[in-house]
């Protein structure tokens, strides 16, 4: 089977002010689609929001989210669309779509199951519900850590209105909340030593707090008109691929209340053949998301991480223009609704690891448990993919969990987990992230 590419449609991450200044005029499919947009919003009253995209001194992202204004989700929708149509008439071609958050109206009108003059006045009435139905005080809180971690976290403060709201990978999740519950999670998560990040989100989003605006953008986007998908499109907020009207109506109807499981969509994607991740927005945030949680063998492609030509644009897509995975100490900016606001763990002094004989049962019951195999199957010198068929996503998150239990760093970039093979390698590779050895080569191992 050939590889599978996804086009991506970030969601608030991917603003940047006047992000086609330079490129829409050379591709005529894109400046149509961005005019389909202008004119349902000049019917609106709300001229300016396309317009942010063609400005390079437009409003920033900060000043749109202090401002609370109703163009930046209209802003963020064109930006998806409107990548799209260009990276269509640059000769991508998508076998799958995505969404994260709000770029799940960009996904389901690339897919053809809505009309970006329909998928325009849908995001309009989202905002408008936002808007007009009070709210209690919330926000986000970005943890450096995977979702049931963070579980436990919100579990431990008893706090019912702090959820897990967005689960991003296996170290980046988001937790929204009452203001008085995030500072909580804030409070707990710096007694424990996890990275938290307040984002520039205005409301706790994918929050059972948001259900009377839900219940109001229900009744309002009703009767717009909604098609079958042409395009496959997975949802991280149904958890499943969308295959009808009536699901697309049903994350209409749950999409502020229920989390997104972006982590779980790209796990599926990769298992089902997925290998090319292509941004349709601007930045990098989810190529990144993709950089930093898959294999080496998905390869990202985002031409619009920054303002550029229709030149560079071109340049980019046939090139490939990957992003590279991120270095152990890079951690990238968190935002709202689209964050990825990850911190890999660090420590200053080398870990103290258990004995050889202790480390080597305690990796073995961490991966058995991980893997559903039974822990006398799991023997030193078996080798995991060849021996038992365990595939490489897998493996990586059983040596995480491994790696978390003693505090250990993440490998170095040109060590890769997978080529670790036997419980006996992976323990030597334990021992060499807590002495701070792990970038030499492994010539010989032993228990």
């Amino acid at each position: 089977m050939s590889a599978r590419t996804a086009f991506m449609f970030p969601g608030q991450g991917s603003y940047i002010p006047g992000v086609l200044a330079h490129v829409i005029n050379e591709f005529p499919s894109a400046r149509k689609t961005l005019e389909q947009i202008a004119e349902v919003c000049d019917e609106h009253g709300r001229a300016a929001a396309p317009r942010l995209l063609l400005d390079p001194d437009a409003a920033s992202l900060d000043d749109l989210v202090a401002e609370q204004s109703p163009d930046l989700d209209v802003a963020l929708f064109s930006s998806g669309i409107v990548t799209y149509r260009i990276l269509v008439e640059a000769g991508l071609h998508a076998d799958v779509v995505v969404g994260h958050s709000l770029g799940e109206v960009s996904a389901f009108t690339a897919a053809g199951a809505l009309t970006v003059r329909d998928a325009t006045r849908l995001v309009l009435a989202r905002t408008t519900a936002l808007r007009d139905i009070s709210s209690p005080d919330g926000g986000m809180v970005a943890l450096a850590v995977g979702s049931p971690r963070a579980r436990n976290l919100t579990g431990f403060i008893d706090e019912p209105s702090a959820v897990v709201a967005v689960d991003n990978g296996p170290d980046q999740c988001v937790v929204s909340g009452l203001t008085t519950a995030l500072a909580m999670v804030e409070q707990v998560a710096a007694a424990a030593g996890i990275r938290a990040t307040r984002l520039r989100a205005a409301q706790p989003f994918h929050n059972r707090l948001l259900r009377d605006a839900a219940e109001a953008f229900a009744r309002a986007v009703n009767d717009i008109p909604v098609a079958e998908p042409r395009i496959p499109v997975y949802s991280p907020v149904l958890g499943r691929y969308v295959r009808s009207a009536e699901d697309i109506h049903s994350w209409m109807a749950r999409h502020l209340t229920q989390p997104v499981l972006f982590y779980d969509g790209l796990l599926r994607l990769y298992r089902e053949g997925v290998r090319h991740y292509v941004e349709s927005g601007g930045r990098d945030t989810l190529t990144s998301m993709v950089a930093a949680c898959l294999p080496a063998a998905a390869d990202t492609v985002a031409p619009l991480r920054q303002r550029c030509s229709a030149a560079e644009f071109r340049q980019a897509v046939s090139s490939g223009d990957a992003v590279p995975a991120p270095a152990a100490e890079h951690v990238a900016e968190p935002v709202a609704e689209a964050t990825n606001g990850s911190a890999p763990t660090s420590t200053d002094a080398p870990a103290a690891l258990p004995a050889p004989d202790e480390l080597f049962a305690q990796i073995r019951e961490i991966y058995a448990d991980a893997l559903g195999y039974p822990v006398d199957l799991l023997e030193a010198d078996v080798d995991l993919e060849a021996d038992l068929g365990i595939d490489s996503i897998k493996q990586i998150e059983a040596f995480r969990l491994a790696r978390q239990r003693f505090g250990l760093p993440e490998p170095p970039a040109a060590v890769r987990v997978t080529s670790f093979s036997t419980l006996t390698e992976l323990a030597e590779l334990l021992r060499r992230l807590a002495d701070g050895s792990a970038h030499t080569p492994i010539t010989t191992v032993t228990r």
